[in-house]
């Protein structure tokens, strides 16, 4: 792979629930008591457009959605502040065998840039390239994240491009791309029997055997 790149909440990083309350807080804000399924089934996604779909299925005007998503922004970072972010298994140490062995690694995400910089400036994290839902036009299952990542670090053959994810979206976006490693990790908000329906190449409990699989050491 000349470029990795790695789902942020529920893929890399430990997700205790604190994106799913997030959005019910922000919800509950505005009267909206959304199911938690619901939501859970548009985790991965553009967090603006999901907030636009509530409301349009409450009934309700669209026109209070950025003010929804700026809560939800501003209680994760109370989330964070309470409980900082952790890495999930396997994650540092696929991101450290994938630089040694010369490919690029970024992370795309449905957060904004915002949230998305905060929490990998908690993590410690670098990485050569980031793509939030607020820097393109279509967020996932759309393959927009992808293609601005492969922009900026300049890879155009997507089959020279990984992606993993713990959402059907993710593994969307990553087919959408015409990524040649499209990868599902069961620690997120879906099982591998609920991503396996979805388009995949690999389908992986956690990040541990990533490496391994890519043929490069840590």
């Amino acid at each position: 792979m000349d470029l990795f790149l790695f789902d942020m909440a529920g893929t890399t990083i430990r997700d205790d629930g604190f994106v799913l309350r997030a959005f019910l807080a922000a919800a509950k804000s505005e009267g909206l008591t959304p199911e938690p399924q619901w939501v859970r089934a548009r985790m991965g996604w553009k967090k603006l457009r999901v907030f636009e779909l509530m409301l349009q299925a409450a009934g309700r005007s669209l026109d209070s959605a950025p003010s929804l998503n700026e809560r939800f922004e501003e209680q994760i970072a109370v989330e964070v502040s309470r409980h900082a972010p952790e890495p999930l298994p396997g994650a540092v140490e696929a991101m450290r065998a994938l630089r040694k062995a010369g490919a690029e690694v970024g992370f795309t995400t449905g957060f904004s840039e915002k949230t998305a910089c905060l929490l990998l400036r908690l993590l410690g994290w670098p990485a050569d390239v980031l793509a939030a839902s607020d820097m393109v036009d279509e967020g996932r299952p759309a393959p927009d994240l992808i293609r601005y990542c492969m922009g900026i670090v300049g890879v155009s053959d997507a089959g020279r491009v990984g992606v993993a994810g713990d959402t059907p979206a993710d593994l969307q976006a990553g087919a959408a791309a015409g990524c040649g490693m499209v990868v599902g990790v069961g620690h997120g908000s879906h099982s591998l029997e609920e991503l396996a329906a979805f388009p995949h190449t690999h389908l992986l409990p956690d990040l541990k055997t990533l490496p391994e699989i890519l043929d490069v050491v840590a």
